[in-house]
């Protein structure tokens, strides 16, 4: 389950939050917030061996003046046909800088309390060239990156305000920090804006976009999508909802408890 782990971590790094350079915190509107999503298995196929999921994500995005830092927690305890079950526990923290070149980045998962998985390292971009990511977990390597590659934060303010322009396809590479395999490709749909009613903490109804984001390992020729999410995306960063379809079954997370956090006095 190292792979539902590492997905789970790129859906919260698919929602960190920019504002640097044409895109600004102040035209995008965008939040720090702690927000709470209770996760359940929408549907699976026999051959994934999976027949329940049930857990909880918590995502934490701050503005710390020079920059944005994201903290995600993900508790999932996952059950087979044959009744057996194990807790998966993953988390991840990052850093990125208001102008997207530079990125630190760290990950653990466990599975019934025994470590599996550890990455982490930094990653920096030269403004108008490419970059490279130096990994520090499991071992230490680096790798380069193409000129034009984003980091997390850098890409979902560029979606947002794709979405806002009322564009409807927005298709970037990105390192996200949860692969030591490389960056990857991200085809992003979205659909017109809905008005969605206000949640504790906001004053007035939002809009929200239904995107739709496909997954491709940059470095692969493979014509399907390594995973797949769909998600109500509001102009602040929040996510109303989400879907991770991984070919075989779905995980469903649904916005339990929303905590708009105070500005940040820089």
């Amino acid at each position: 389950m190292g792979l539902l782990g590492r997905h789970l971590c790129l859906f919260a790094a698919a929602l960190m939050l920019a504002a640097s350079g044409d895109v600004s915190a102040a035209s995008a509107g965008l939040s720090s917030h702690r927000a709470i999503y209770q996760m359940i298995l929408k549907s699976a196929s026999q051959s994934s061996d999976i027949a329940e999921i049930n857990g909880q994500m918590l995502i934490e995005v701050v503005d710390v003046c020079d920059g944005w830092t994201l903290d995600q927690r993900i508790a999932l305890t996952i059950a087979n046909f044959e009744g057996g079950e194990f807790h998966s526990y993953t988390s991840f923290t990052s850093w990125e800088s208001k102008d997207g070149l530079r990125f630190r980045f760290e990950q653990k998962t466990q599975q019934n309390d025994v470590t599996v998985e550890e990455l982490g390292g930094e990653a920096a971009m030269a403004p108008d060239g490419g970059g490279l990511v130096a990994l520090s977990k499991p071992t230490e390597a680096s790798l380069e990156l193409a000129s034009g590659t984003l980091f997390p934060s850098r890409h979902t303010a560029l979606l947002i305000a794709s979405a806002e322009a009322g564009e409807t396809f927005f298709n970037r590479v990105v390192y996200d920090g949860t692969s030591p395999e490389g960056p990857s490709q991200i085809s992003a749909f979205i659909s017109s804006a809905k008005i969605v009613p206000s949640l504790p903490g906001e004053t007035a109804e939002a809009r929200a976009w239904p995107v739709h984001l496909a997954f491709f390992r940059a470095s692969s020729v493979e014509s399907e999508p390594e995973v797949e999410i769909g998600m109500m995306l509001q102009a602040n960063g929040v996510a109303r909802s989400m879907t991770i379809d991984y070919g075989t079954f779905t995980i469903e997370g649904r916005l339990d408890k929303l905590e708009l956090l105070p500005a940040t006095d820089c």
